[in-house]
């Protein structure tokens, strides 16, 4: 029998326990789903992963070396919130084999409660991380860029997840595609040592620093962002990032503005005939939207102020998408080509643009 005793802030423990938490998901693999604990010299490092990302906490304790994997994780969190004072751990190993029983005793004040745990020695090992590049920046703003541009990175699917949902970084770029669009912000202050792409779903922890200053470590297949006490750690998907620049023509056949809020509002108008259609599609004339449907069509028109006389299509969720990346903007500022170019959205003072490709003008489209 061994029994080992450690002692930690029960808010600091509870706090740390739901920030890691936050990665966890439902799987097959029941290790997946919950968190792991371990004690050694006077920190308290707890760990949980959904394989692609791992989130590290580190907080003060003492007593006993120990460690364990939890049980319903989620539920042991929202015990743990209950407690106040001084925590003590008390780590209990009992029998051999098939007659191996472990269990955690957690008590604090006159509260405490008892279960079983797992052997920390069944937890998926996080590969440590050789940095070959590094920078700083603030947590918060780099959240902040990424959740801008993520939309367009598109949702997995079970053959497209090595392409799809990465947010990709070069040079002062931050930006994010699907095949369809792409979504880009530039902030020449902040200069990204090498080419990466990571999923956008790792990224989006980067909450749990607030507004702290970050390191972020890049390495062959990994990364890691830390604070010295907090760490993510996220899979590297290529360096090849895509040469965004070279998607942007430098100049255009027309350029006009619309009102962000006048466009937004007439897109969702359309979007409420859209219940039948699985691909919603609208054709744009001179500040004239118009929609065939099923059963006819719907139309409806924006005041433009500029030149516009290129009739073009587009896929009605992916510009109501991009034109919500500029919802704060009093107006919105639209570059076309031709019939068959990207369509640029741009605001004036932002260093961020949206890019739509256009959908064909098929007889249905015209003879709207």
């Amino acid at each position: 029998m061994m029994v080992r005793k450690a002692v930690v802030d029960a808010k600091t423990f509870s706090s740390a326990l739901d920030q890691v938490s936050k990665v966890l998901r439902k799987s097959s693999i029941p290790v997946l789903a919950e968190a792991l604990v371990s004690i050694s010299d006077g920190q308290c490092t707890l760990t949980a992963t959904d394989i692609e990302t791992y989130l590290f906490q580190t907080v003060p304790a003492r007593g006993d070396d120990l460690s364990f994997v939890f049980r319903k994780t989620k539920d042991v969190a929202k015990a743990c919130r209950l407690f106040d004072g001084e925590l003590e751990l008390e780590f209990s190993d009992i029998g051999e084999g098939k007659h191996r029983s472990l269990t955690l005793c957690m008590r604090c004040g006159g509260r405490a409660v008892e279960f079983e745990v797992m052997d920390a020695e069944v937890y998926p090992v996080c590969a440590s991380v050789e940095a070959k590049a590094s920078f700083t920046a603030n947590a918060a703003d780099l959240l902040k860029r990424v959740e801008l541009v993520g939309y367009a990175a598109g949702k997995p699917t079970p053959y497209a997840r090595a392409t799809c949902c990465n947010v990709q970084f070069s040079g002062g770029h931050v930006f994010a595609m699907d095949g369809t669009r792409l979504a880009c912000d530039t902030d020449e202050t902040l200069m990204v040592p090498r080419p990466f792409m990571t999923y956008v779903e790792s990224l989006s922890h980067l909450r749990m620093f607030g507004n702290q200053e970050v390191t972020v470590e890049l390495g062959e297949r990994q990364g890691r962002i830390t604070n010295g006490t907090a760490s993510i750690i996220f899979c590297i998907n290529g360096v090849d990032v895509y040469p965004v620049d070279g998607a942007v023509p430098h100049s255009c056949q027309e350029e006009f503005y619309v009102q962000t809020r006048d466009l937004l509002r007439e897109l969702k108008y359309l979007k409420e005939f859209t219940a039948n259609e699985r691909k919603p599609y609208v054709r744009f004339t001179k500040g004239s939207l118009v929609m065939p449907t099923s059963t006819g069509k719907c139309s409806t028109r924006v005041e433009i102020d500029g030149h516009s006389d290129i009739t073009f299509a587009f896929s009605l969720p992916e510009m109501l998408d991009a034109v919500r990346q500029f919802k704060d903007e009093s107006r919105i500022k639209l570059k076309v080509n031709s019939a068959v170019s990207p369509v640029i959205l741009e605001a004036e003072g932002r260093g961020d643009f949206a890019l739509v490709c256009p959908a064909r003008l098929t007889d249905r489209l015209l003879a709207a």
